[in-house]
């Protein structure tokens, strides 16, 4: 045999064996293009579970808060303190079971990535306002608003920023216990716009600050919950390139600073939030 010969041999034993790596290849990335598409199906049907039970949840019981409201308002009549006192205990936890089934859709939006801000010039004070007015229908803690100046209009998702404003407040009325009152406030410097929430409660200790933007982590919590809302807030501030600051002192009350720029920019990727 010819060295021509046996080198044609060995070439096309190696062509060969080449031949059946790719083969092998081959089979390997269809498996992986299967699996990964099992587990698209599967995370998909993951994140809808919630969303779709979280839905179905909200609209019974927004109909019950409406109706309690209704009530409350003395549409139908006026109400004896027994009666009122029942009407209230309704309004407050189909709102709180409202806030969870929220809480749920937003973890579920964040989870599959479906959180895309819809930009509009949003009058800030107004916004905060309508917030307010909604809460103090269903918490029994005074709720006070500082809500004085001019107009502030900044580019925001109006639905998103509601969601932050309202987390806020619900988280105080939550964590500062009974007898406490809640002071929202508005302030605007040169370059940024801030909403405060303050209550006069016990404040919060090292261990419920550090879970505090925890997801699950309900702390030291007196009202049930489902320890997503702050999460969601710094989420949601952060997707407008703002920051969550939260000062607080045990015993002495707790003050979360919710802080936007007038003009909107990229978020913080490296993470926005912190505490003082």
């Amino acid at each position: 045999m010819t060295w021509w010969m046996a080198a044609t041999a060995v070439a096309c034993l190696a062509l060969v064996g080449n031949l059946a790596a790719l083969g092998r290849a081959r089979r390997a990335l269809q498996r992986t293009r299967g699996e990964l598409c099992r587990l698209r199906a599967f995370q998909e049907e993951r994140t809808r579970r919630p969303s779709v039970l979280s839905h179905e949840l909200r609209t019974p019981l927004t109909v019950v808060r409406g109706a309690a409201e209704l009530l409350l308002d003395e549409s139908a009549g006026p109400l004896n303190p027994d009666q009122r006192r029942f009407v209230q205990t309704i309004a407050e936890n189909s709102n709180q079971v409202i806030d969870m089934a929220s809480d749920l859709l937003a973890e579920a939006g964040l989870e599959s990535d479906l959180f895309n801000l819809h930009l509009e010039w949003t009058e800030m004070r107004r916004l905060v306002r309508g917030c307010v007015a909604q809460l103090r229908r269903v918490h029994t803690a005074p709720i006070r608003l500082d809500n004085h100046g001019a107009p502030l209009r900044i580019q925001v998702d109006p639905r998103l920023m509601g969601q932050a404003v309202t987390n806020l407040v619900n988280n105080a009325a939550r964590h500062a216990g009974e007898g406490v009152s809640i002071l929202v406030r508005v302030t605007d410097s040169e370059e940024t716009v801030s909403v405060s929430v303050s209550d006069d409660g016990t404040g919060m200790s090292e261990e419920d600050r550090a879970v505090l933007f925890t997801p699950f982590a309900t702390g030291g919590s007196r009202r049930p919950g489902t320890g997503l809302g702050m999460m969601i807030t710094q989420r949601i501030v952060e997707l407008h390139g703002g920051r969550v600051l939260v000062d607080t002192i045990s015993r002495r009350g707790t003050t979360i600073y919710l802080t936007l720029p007038r003009t909107w920019r990229e978020p913080d990727r490296e993470g926005a939030s912190t505490s003082e």
